[in-house]
């Protein structure tokens, strides 16, 4: 009891650290994804919404696909120089181009340029994520015990979920007191510019935390050669790993950018219940999210990853049409039920997600394996996922017909966690 207690205190202020800057990086994703609608029309003018949407939707994946470049930058920083300076770059290089979005001129004022420079944001937030998030969570596993590696972990999903209700609770509030006149003149942006906050966490992280005991030990028995040819170690000796990275992650990519992007859009738009009721199921949901994910990864600790994973993939698989038939019906009741089922059973699955592709990776080349195979991954199977769940609705008509993206995606990674074996980890 006593060593638990001593390592939770240990871990606390590393915990509090790492959702912080971490939550910052996702914060946007959430308020784009809620005003992806009014985006699409100050900065993509047309005279057909799904089109809109569509460029609206493509700007936000540019930054996805720029997510694998900052992979290799932020991988390489962390794994060479260390953990913390490369968390610290990458909170400040999401922060300022956050409050710069909210600074930008519309296309009213400079034309097509307005969605140029918007899509170049993206790309440098974008490549700010390429080695935030999986910094955050190499952090989160190589200071936590090897009895709590999945529970410390999953603190750095949580952080992304976090972020996301802060994102949906702002932009909930913004919709409240704003009229929609109000809201596409400047209303918007608010929830940007308030970003440049963050730039107080990363002085926080830089001043008052210190890299993993286990990075530093490793650094130590590290030579000066392997340092240098760090990338091609990783893809002789460890492309098994990279591969196994991957087709676990579809599910991650395509699933969480479906409910974190899409999925707002879809209650306002396709089942018409508004963008009031819409922005109220999402943030609701999102506050059940983050828990689950808390609950995955305390129960991956104790039940084994592998097992529990398959279990998730597989049974969302199976459900994932029934519960977007639930929704389907266009109530509030309906969309707030559906919504939820797929957020718990794809929870279980992403709680371990963290821990089980940190332990495919010896400590000396971690980040930077983590960050390309994780960040690939997103990028060609996350990036448009929203695109094409609208694409499909418009030319099938059916508006159930995004359930076999997560259908497809579940049946990859458990094809991924079939091969992969517990206990053969570094």
């Amino acid at each position: 009891m006593k060593n638990n207690e001593s390592e939770f205190k240990r871990m606390k202020k590393v915990i509090i650290s790492c959702v912080a800057g971490s939550a910052l990086e996702w914060y946007d994703f959430a308020v784009y994804g809620f005003f992806a609608t009014i985006i699409g029309k100050l900065f993509f003018p047309s005279g057909d919404q799904f089109q809109q949407l569509i460029a609206s939707f493509g700007a936000f994946a540019s930054g996805l696909i720029a997510r694998p470049i900052g992979a290799v930058l932020f991988g390489y920083i962390g794994d060479v120089l260390g953990r913390k300076k490369a968390l610290v770059i990458s909170i400040y290089m999401m922060a300022i181009p956050t409050a710069l979005m909210g600074l930008l001129p519309t296309y009213q004022y400079i034309g097509i340029w307005a969605g140029i420079c918007l899509t170049l944001i993206r790309i440098l937030q974008g490549l700010a994520l390429g080695g935030g998030f999986t910094g955050t969570i190499v952090f989160l596993y190589e200071h936590s015990s090897k009895e709590k590696k999945s529970t410390y972990s999953a603190w750095a999903p949580f952080s992304l979920v976090t972020g996301f209700i802060l994102g949906a609770l702002v932009a909930t509030c913004m919709d409240k007191i704003l009229t929609t006149e109000q809201l596409e003149s400047f209303g918007w942006r608010v929830p940007f510019i308030i970003s440049f906050l963050g730039t107080f966490i990363a002085k926080y992280v830089r001043d008052k935390l210190e890299d993993p005991v286990e990075f530093t030990e490793a650094q130590r028995t590290t030579k000066s050669s392997e340092k240098q040819n760090l990338l091609g170690n990783l893809f002789k000796n460890h492309w098994k790993g990279l591969i196994l990275v991957v087709m676990t992650d579809v599910l991650t990519a395509c699933g969480y950018f479906l409910i974190a992007i899409f999925f707002t859009t879809y209650f306002e738009t396709v089942l018409c219940l508004g963008r009031h009721y819409a922005f109220i199921i999402q943030t609701i949901n999102m506050f059940f999210f983050a828990l689950f994910i808390l609950f995955g990864g305390w129960l991956a600790d104790r039940i084994g990853k592998r097992t529990q994973m398959i279990l998730s993939v597989l049974s969302l698989a199976a459900l994932a049409y029934p519960l977007f038939t639930v929704m389907e019906e266009g109530t509030f009741v309906g969309a707030l039920l559906g919504q939820l089922g797929i957020i718990f059973l794809f929870s279980i699955y992403y709680g371990p997600i963290p821990a089980t592709i940190c332990s495919m990776f010896p400590t000396k080349m971690r980040l930077v394996g983590v960050s390309i195979s994780h960040n690939f991954a997103m990028a060609a199977f996350g990036a448009y996922a929203p695109t094409l769940a609208t694409y499909l609705i418009k030319y099938t008509g059916n508006i159930a017909i995004p359930s076999v993206l997560f259908i497809a995606s579940s049946l990859i990674t458990a094809i991924a966690l079939f091969f992969w074996i517990e206990g053969m980890e570094y």
